[in-house]
């Protein structure tokens, strides 16, 4: 057995951590007030991206609740 293999489940994680950063970043434009239609467009792809995290982690969180019930 390989234990230097990396873990898929840490590699998504990653990316997923890697996602919020960017869509923290992604509010800028509006904290500065700057009116685009493509900076719109990076707000509701954010979104759409941030419920997917979202409801993905809760499926992680309730499967970590069963395996410890």
């Amino acid at each position: 057995m390989n234990d230097d293999a990396p873990d898929p489940q840490k590699k998504i994680r990653l990316y997923e951590d890697i996602f919020i950063v960017l869509c923290v970043l992604s509010l800028w434009p509006v904290i500065l007030g700057w009116d685009e239609p493509a900076y719109e467009f990076a707000l509701y792809l954010a979104l759409a991206g941030l419920l997917v995290i979202f409801f993905r982690r809760m499926k992680r969180f309730q499967k970590a609740k069963r395996e410890f019930d």
